[in-house]
């Protein structure tokens, strides 16, 4: 966990003082670059993150990194795809903000819970057999 940390910290470093070099190279606000950086990271990288962090222990560094970006590029568009269609949420930079948010939130709960979830569903179909 303590190697997790100090990746990501990297990660936050990195991303200020690429930003940083924006601002005073292309003329563009510090703020702003940094946002559309971190947002990067947000939507292309933590969703798929947190999924294969939770469910996938035994795999290498880069496969986890390679499978994140997939994933995430996956998850965000069909649950933005997802509200947006049947739960008739409109696309904007909060509701897309708070859908990301869910499904990292509800995949955390999905682990949490996993066995109580396996024990549920052994007991129904269980019992229709």
């Amino acid at each position: 966990m303590n190697k997790e940390i100090r990746a990501w910290s990297y990660v936050i470093i990195a991303s200020t003082i690429i930003s940083l070099i924006a601002s005073l190279f292309f003329h563009y606000p510090f703020i702003s670059s940094l946002r559309a950086i971190l947002g990067a990271i947000y939507v292309l990288f933590l969703p798929g993150y947190v999924v294969v962090r939770l469910f996938f222990n035994e795999i290498d560094w880069i496969e986890k990194a390679a499978l994140s970006m997939g994933l995430s590029i996956a998850l965000v568009i069909l649950s933005v795809m997802f509200s947006n269609m049947l739960l008739k949420i409109p696309i904007t930079p909060l509701s897309n903000f708070l859908v990301i948010l869910a499904v990292i939130i509800i995949t955390f709960l999905i682990k949490r819970y996993q066995e109580n979830i396996n024990t549920f569903f052994n007991k129904l179909f269980k019992k229709r057999k």
